[in-house]
């Protein structure tokens, strides 16, 4: 797992004091090595977290034994044993035991083709010296980030914003539909950047093209997901959860490699406890270790479930408790993630990545399994309301203007106007809503105009699943969008803050495709998701674990707002001259917005105040000159 950048086409070397600092940007992504190379048309610079073949073997940039291609590789190639061997049966033979070394064959033999066979998180760079092309690619589900500068005669690309940010004369221009959009959705689409003219390769895809023309490349598709989108009927044979079984197994195997520790992260759920058992099966000596955060609040913590399950496989288990003091946290977390993100659970899961840095430096997670079994709450009560879309359209109009009449900060408004929305519409946005009627008060005028189209990439990506199944345009949706733009980009950024890598079995892609081809109800019902994993988890999970309801992974952020100590840090933040100085809310409304949230029995707006708080953050970072090349603030306390 490393941090890349470079710059192809018709531009000097840079000079070694900016090589350096695009370097140092990166170093929590490579806090283990470094390295660059550069020729004719071509720069590449590296940071290194070694993994596999922790030998000066494994140093990049990589050059092919004839010195006729370079690579920079971030990630991890799963199978990349069983493709050595399959090369060393053609004659390849090897200097070292990375998977970098093992890519970098393929690429020679057979160029983008070979991204179809592989297996793994990864955005990397190539360049063959003697063709003078490029190929940057990104994989399947977009773990790993790859971002871009395109101009007429050089393209510049990195695993993160700041550093293309930190060239001389690369423009920082806030693009403010982006503002609008994050305003919105509560993070930034792949289609999207918050400067104008940055771009991010989408997951999926490879950008390839040459040296001496790099501003005609465009992104071109190896991989996409085909969903099965008929509702069908009936239940998983054994036979057929025998052969899920046996892919999760093998995920978990190939995931287990490493030359150096690996632990578990474990919530009390299925997902992780499924990837915990199996790995306590797989595992080859000590067993790993298994860390969960824990919340005072009750309704929030897992604690007790995952020690259940830490207990019957075996393994050390480890409590880190979130506290409420540690929303100071928002300054570290919006210099890392470079982009305003919105997702409270940033929080938890950046406090679990510092506490695991401490004790291993590879992770297995569940990630990307709600996904691929029908996991989120927000699908099954969409079943249960689907019998909205056999509504006249006349009675949807009705009830949409019923709900202007009500309070701006009133709940019922917030529920009449989505049970109103169109042609099962609802189902997209069932947590949230895009035309949220508090955004009304809190977007500054300047964006209000803006605002009103800034779910385009939503609504875009809905429309083109119309016909399949509800259950099944849901999760077109979340792996096109939520997916990898919230929940993998969370992952990136707060494992990669600690140096630490974490990997998901549910995110093979042949568990996913294997999930995608079954008729949706074998996934869920009306009651309950991820049937084929609750099977599993009889076999493999203690009983109260079995039964144990899905509680997600996010923070009582509406309590600790009303908290003095909380109350107090976002009035500071939200109402100060600085906040106003970026024209992006209205600090009025947002003045209002706070009042309303200490009001008993009123709706909360901890989501809202979240969402602000972190832009604002990521405003004083970024929006102050080169304020971010001075790194990220230090820890809040420290943890334990």
């Amino acid at each position: 797992m490393c941090g890349i950048f470079g710059s192809v086409g018709a531009a000097p070397t840079p000079p070694e004091a900016l090589v350096e600092t695009l370097s140092h940007l990166l170093h929590h992504r490579g806090p283990d090595d470094q390295g660059f190379e550069s020729g004719p048309g071509w720069s590449f610079g590296f940071r290194r977290l070694s993994i596999l073949d922790l030998s000066p073997l494994g140093h990049q940039p990589m050059l092919s034994p004839d010195g006729r291609y370079c690579i920079l590789f971030n990630g991890e190639i799963y199978n990349y044993l069983e493709l050595r061997q399959a090369l060393e049966r053609q004659g390849e033979t090897f200097r070292g035991g990375s998977d970098t070394e093992v890519l970098l064959r393929l690429l020679a033999r057979e160029g983008p083709e070979v991204l179809k066979r592989l297996n793994g998180m990864f955005g990397f760079a190539l360049v063959d010296t003697e063709r003078r092309t490029f190929l940057l690619a990104r994989d399947r589900l977009g773990v790993k980030p790859l971002y871009y500068h395109q101009q007429p005669e050089q393209l510049r690309f990195a695993s993160e914003l700041k550093v293309l940010l930190a060239w001389p004369d690369a423009p920082r221009e806030v693009d403010p539909a982006a503002v609008a959009e994050y305003l919105v959705l509560n993070y930034l689409s792949n289609d999207s950047c918050i400067f104008k003219g940055y771009q991010k390769l989408p997951p999926g895809h490879y950008l390839a093209g040459s040296l001496d023309n790099p501003g005609k490349s465009r992104p071109i598709p190896y991989w996409s997901l085909s969903l099965n989108p008929e509702e069908g009927e009936g239940t998983l044979s054994e036979s057929d959860l025998d052969a899920l079984l046996d892919l999760l197994t093998d995920a978990v195997r190939i995931r287990l490699r490493s030359d150096v520790p690996v632990g578990i992260f474990l919530s009390g759920g299925l997902d992780s406890g499924l990837v915990a058992a199996l790995a306590a099966r797989g595992a080859e000596g000590a067993l790993p270790l298994a860390l969960t955060v824990g919340f005072e609040e009750r309704e929030y913590d897992e604690s007790d479930l995952a020690r259940a399950t830490a207990q019957q496989t075996g393994m050390e288990h480890r409590l880190i408790v979130q506290q409420p003091g540690e929303l100071q946290d928002v300054d570290r977390i919006a210099w890392f993630f470079d982009e305003p993100f919105g997702d409270s659970s940033a929080l938890p899961t950046f406090a679990l990545c510092e506490a695991a840095a401490q004790h291993a430096t590879v992770f297995l997670g569940g990630d990307g399994g709600d996904e691929a079994f029908g996991g989120y709450r927000r699908y099954i009560e969409a079943m249960r309301y689907r019998w909205l879309t056999a509504l006249p359209p006349l009675v949807g109009r009705g009830i949409q203007g019923l709900s202007s009449t009500l309070p701006l900060f009133s709940p019922l408004r917030f529920r009449l106007l989505k049970s109103s929305l169109p042609h099962g519409d609802f189902a997209a946005v069932f947590d949230t809503l895009p035309t949220e009627p508090a955004l009304e008060a809190v977007l500054h005028p300047d964006l209000r105009a803006l605002a009103r189209g800034a779910a385009r990439p939503l609504w875009t990506r809905w429309a083109q699943s119309r016909g399949a199944s509800l259950t099944t345009r849901q999760q077109a949706l979340d792996y096109s969008l939520y997916l990898p733009d919230d929940i993998l980009t969370k992952m990136d950024r707060a494992s990669m803050a600690h140096s630490i890598e974490v990997r998901s079995p549910f995110l093979d892609y042949r568990v996913v495709e294997w999930a995608a081809r079954l008729p949706r109800a074998t996934l869920l019902n009306a009651t309950e998701g991820k049937l084929p994993l609750r099977a599993l988890g009889k076999r493999l999970l203690p009983p109260t674990v079995q039964r144990g309801s899905k509680r997600g992974f996010g923070v009582p952020l509406d309590a600790w707002f009303r908290e003095p100590a909380g109350h107090a840090f976002v009035r500071e933040r939200l109402l100060s001259e600085e906040a106003r100085r970026h024209h992006f809310w209205d600090v009025q409304g947002v003045g209002r917005v706070i009042e309303a949230h200490q009001r008993n029995g009123g709706r909360n707006f901890g989501f809202l105040l979240w969402r602000l708080l972190m832009l604002d953050s990521w405003s004083r970072h970024y929006l102050n000159g080169t304020r971010f090349l001075e790194g990220p603030p230090r820890a809040v306390r420290e943890r334990v």
